[in-house]
């Protein structure tokens, strides 16, 4: 074996280095190899571009950049560089045998990690003749900003992994590798990426199995409730208080990365996410755009449901007690999933809270004594409850064995075995199967115990197996001890990865019961957005003649959910003239700016594009419409508006001056907002302390760009709905209903 291996790649050659493993085996290793184009200046939140060529012989020698982040892990402080788009690649041969390729997506809660050796050392799974691909991706709002536009759609760390799995299909082959036999895996932001691979159309027929450990895509945490409000809160946290999205794309773009990544930190503090299940910068369901690749354009829910997702072997787990975090609230109504849509402190809130006390606290105490009851519900919360949910709803559609596992091993290689001992718990934690899988530098003063290295021997085995056929148990010998069942419609097999091996069915019984009884009651899959169709539409500057309205009218909060738009006429006018109508067309964008066109009143709800008409007479008398209530999408009803309706509007071609006022109140649907949990923190309610005084601290005032304008030849603003434009989409109006029948077959019912 050659100390100073080369080889050849798509952009060029690489060189690199003959490594040893803990018992003396040796291996390739080649590290910071460039998959993309360094993200910076006018790349930065954009899509990852392909990696340029390069001349002569690269070195790679040495792990490249991690993304910016605050690690809270090792250095509890700022590190890494935004240009970060660098893979691993280990070998134990280069001699063209196309050995099975694993590919490990690092956790983090999409806010810090990377794939270095620090955590992710390859040397176990390599000594089984597997070739191992570990890679850095964009974290925080470097990586997940959405501002809903071409050029910012969101979901950029997710397109950085994909652009890195396509690296690995082009040319892991070089290194030993089946391009035909890749497995993708990941740990906790980790398992929500694979997960939403499998979905996601940038990665068909990339992937032949994946692995998903404590996360899945249906988790809480896994994407942004409110996009856009959260990069108008990362805006004005540093200092830019415009509205306008191209101003804050402009601003941020010249932002120095560190008050990025210090600015995100203060917005998302741990208690957003042990608390509120919430993420501020993570995947998103992207508007879609012409000419646009989207990592995803529905919601993942619908994806999985209706048999959208990779037919593929998939094995997916999660420890017993995933997080040890805080103490016992008073209240357990944070404990209800948002998705229930059950109104707080509502008769039926209070008495769902009190049956997960009675479930989770036999003895209806709540005390210290009783941590272990309090960990297992903030784990479901946060983990197992979706993770039960995802295999239930992938059996139902899918015809590829799914292997369903539980790790509670507690050893010497456990990732939190000081803390767990300290505690007094006898459970396995968040990451804690990781250490039997990777060699990392918790371990380097550690001396496992018999026990411990045959539990390692055990995962490695069960972990290769599967990549390497798609069965993890494929024979029976000293270290496998039991055949893994893949669960059935009918028995929800799992393994028990205890100190010793067993098969069972349907882990926590009679609590995964209850939680689906509630999702069965109270979940209503037909409610949840059909797809993003925000539009974001830019400020428009006024001139002399016009006015605002920001003293009279409500703030639009642009939410990711559907929102219900409803519109308030003054009505202190006499009734308009039936038969002489001059018609006036007012269009509000979402930063409050109301501008008047000639020929019709139009307002378009967000959830559905239902326009409505209002005529006004032609010496600007008020109507008095009947009071139209909001629309949402699943209900699809349409009130009509009095007096007449004009449906078919002659063609509108000049702006003309404001003259009626205009108020629309967008309702809040679901999420809290970015600045009202920022606030909660500031005012020391959550007792968190930032720069060691409890508050988030703002940046001094930094003035924002000018607005602009764009506007077509004819003085109109560009993007503007009108009654007679064409529908953006041809989906079918029933969709709430087809996404019902789906909903419904994939539980196993019939039509």
């Amino acid at each position: 074996m050659s100390d100073a291996p080369v080889v050849s790649v798509q952009q060029g050659s690489l060189q690199g280095r003959l490594v040893s493993d803990a018992d003396g085996k040796a291996y390739y290793s080649f590290q910071g190899i460039p998959y993309a184009k360094p993200p910076l200046g006018s790349l930065r939140f954009k899509a990852p571009q392909p990696v340029e060529p390069w001349e002569g012989v690269r070195e790679a020698t040495a792990e490249g950049n991690v993304s910016a982040q605050i690690d809270p892990l090792f250095h509890k402080e700022y590190i890494g560089d935004e240009n970060c788009l660098f893979l691993n690649v280990y070998t134990p041969n280069l001699d063209g045998e196309f050995l099975p390729v694993m590919v490990f997506i690092h956790g983090g809660g999409f806010k810090w990690g990377s794939g270095n050796t620090s955590l992710y050392g390859p040397d176990y799974l390599v000594d089984r003749d597997v070739v191992v691909v570990t890679l850095n991706y964009r974290c925080g709002p470097l990586g997940f900003l959405c501002l809903n536009t071409p050029e910012v759609p969101g979901n950029a760390g997710l397109k950085d992994i994909v652009q890195a799995v396509k690296w690995v299909k082009d040319n892991i082959q070089n290194f030993g590798g089946n391009p035909g036999n890749v497995t993708v895996f990941g740990e906790s932001a980790g398992g929500v990426a694979v997960s939403l691979l499998t979905a996601s159309p940038l990665t068909k027929n990339l992937i032949s199995k994946a692995i998903i450990q404590s996360g899945t895509g249906l988790n809480g945490w896994a994407f942004q409730k409110t996009p856009l409000e959260n990069a108008k809160a990362l805006a004005k946290t540093l200092g830019c208080d415009s509205e306008d999205y191209e101003d804050i794309l402009e601003f941020l773009s010249t932002t120095p990365v560190k008050d990025l990544v210090v600015a995100n930190s203060k917005l998302a503090p741990p208690e957003l996410f042990y608390e509120k299940a919430s993420s501020i910068f993570a995947p998103v369901v992207e508007k879609e755009f012409p000419g646009v690749e989207a990592a995803l354009t529905e919601p993942f829910i619908d994806l999985l449901t209706s048999g959208r997702t990779a037919e593929i072997p998939i094995m997916i787990g999660s420890t017993t007690l995933e997080f040890m975090l805080g103490h016992t609230p008073e209240d357990f109504q944070i404990f209800i999933p948002d998705n229930l849509s059950l109104k707080r402190n509502s008769e039926e809130s209070l008495a769902v809270a009190d049956k997960i006390k009675s479930l989770y606290f036999k003895d209806g105490h709540t005390g210290v004594e009783h941590l272990t009851e309090y960990y297992q519900l903030l784990s479901d919360k946060l983990i197992n409850i979706d993770t039960h949910r995802y295999v239930k709803y992938l059996i139902n559609v899918s015809k590829k064995p799914i292997y369903y596992y539980k790790f509670d091993y507690v050893g010497e290689l456990n990732v939190h075995g000081k803390l767990l001992t300290s505690l007094g718990l006898k459970h396995a934690s968040h990451m804690d199967e990781l250490g039997y899988l990777f060699k990392n530098v918790l371990q380097n003063d550690v001396e496992p115990t018999a026990a411990d290295v045959k539990m390692r021997e055990r995962m490695l085995r069960l972990w290769t197996n599967f990549a390497k056929g798609g069965n993890p148990t494929p024979e029976e010998n000293h270290f496998i001890t039991v055949n893994w069942q893949p669960v059935t419609k009918d028995n929800l097999y799992y393994l028990k990865l205890g100190s010793e091996l067993s098969l069972d069915t349907n882990p926590d019984k009679e609590k995964m019961e209850f939680w689906e009884e509630l999702y069965s009651k109270y979940f209503k899959i037909w409610e949840e957005p059909i797809k993003n169709d925000i539009a974001v539409e830019q400020v428009t500057p006024l001139d002399e003649t016009q006015e605002t309205v920001d003293e009279k009218q409500e703030t639009v909060d642009v939410k990711e959910e559907n929102v219900e738009t409803e519109t308030v006429v003054d009505d202190s006018k006499s009734e308009p003239n039936a038969n002489n109508v001059d018609e006036q067309e007012f269009v509000t964008d979402t930063n409050g700016i109301v501008t008047e066109t000639e020929e019709v009143v139009q307002i378009v709800t967000k959830s559905e594009e239902i326009i409505e008409t209002v005529t006004e007479s032609e010496n600007h008398e008020e109507v008095k419409p009947d009071i139209v209530e909001s629309v949402t999408a699943s209900e699809k009803l349409v009130e009509e508006v009095k007096p007449e309706v004009v449906e078919e509007p002659e063609p509108i071609v000049e702006v003309s001056p404001l003259k009626e006022e205009v108020k629309i109140v967008a309702e809040e649907i679901q999420g809290p907002k970015v600045t009202e949990i920022a606030k909660e923190y500031q005012n020391g309610n959550a007792k968190i302390h930032q720069n060691g005084n409890g508050y988030l601290d703002k940046a001094p005032l930094r003035t924002s760009n000018e607005i602009k304008m764009a506007v077509k030849a004819n003085g109109a603003p560009k993007d503007v709905i009108r009654a007679n434009d064409p529908p953006e989409d041809d989906l079918p109006k029933n969709i709430g209903v087809n996404k019902f029948v789906n909903f419904f077959e994939s539980l196993g019912g019939k039509k």
